[in-house]
């Protein structure tokens, strides 16, 4: 570990459980800036038990210049829709990947789908801190995970970056005007620390085993840290489904 040893985490003790939205979005996708507004809505009703990521991917994803110059897609990214999900299709989002992986659902869903992924009662809880060392051009993750029953199979953990504030074209069907040259694009996935489906952190885990998982990244000076967030969170290998999640402001 370049910057010390990692920080001690107090158990919580009581299951708590937080739910992951991934928002599939493209900035040539007329109706996804609806579905911005949904997660928006559960963002602000859920706060720190709601971590939204806004994965452009995809065929309405692509640049397109003179209008979409951009290329705001990722390897993670395409990943998750073109080959999880399988399906080019957007506005969707998946709440917890539940019940597995390739399961979306449309934004006037995703409401109920929070409220219900919520609402049951985790196997395992988790916590998070994360820094940026500016010197070094580093940003440090660790993730403090607490199980409460006894699992059997493999359980991966998954670190993404995300960042807010990012000024760029998005088309909007009904809005006037339509194309819209400044939008502001939140929670926007830039890259992962683990790949897109992490690493294996825990095989048949046992209720009252603990686990403190940390990591050294290298930064790109695209990304501006002041506007980024840290989601992390573990799925289960069978069929990846998301157990919890957590998630930190990388500079507070």
């Amino acid at each position: 570990d370049l910057y010390g040893p990692a920080p001690v985490f107090a158990p919580e003790a009581t299951p708590h459980q937080r739910v992951l939205l991934e928002d599939f979005t493209g900035h040539d996708c007329g109706n996804c800036p609806n579905g911005h507004l949904v997660a928006a809505n559960l963002q602000e009703t859920y706060n720190e038990d709601l971590a939204v990521v806004a994965v452009h991917a995809g065929s309405l994803a692509q640049p397109l210049p003179p209008e979409f110059p951009d290329d705001w897609t990722t390897e993670e990214g395409e990943y998750y829709l073109l080959t999880q999900v399988g399906q080019d299709i957007m506005p969707k989002g998946r709440v917890n990947r539940l019940p597995g992986a390739s399961t979306i659902h449309s934004p006037s869903a995703w409401t109920a789908k929070v409220g219900e992924a919520i609402a049951q009662v985790p196997a395992m809880n988790m916590q998070i801190e994360a820094d940026y060392q500016a010197t070094n051009q580093h940003w440090n993750v660790h993730v403090f995970s607490e199980w409460f029953e006894n699992l059997s199979g493999d359980y991966r953990l998954v670190i993404l970056l995300t960042e807010s504030g990012i000024v760029a074209p998005q088309l909007w069907y009904g809005n006037d005007p339509e194309f819209i040259e400044e939008y502001d694009h939140e929670h926007m996935l830039r890259a992962s620390g683990t790949g897109a489906t992490g690493f294996v952190v825990a095989s048949n885990p046992q209720g009252g085993q603990t686990l403190t998982n940390s990591y050294t990244l290298n930064w790109n000076s695209e990304w501006n840290p002041d506007s980024c967030e840290v989601v992390a969170f573990i799925t289960e290998g069978d069929n990846g489904r998301v157990l919890n999640v957590a998630k930190t402001k990388l500079i507070p």
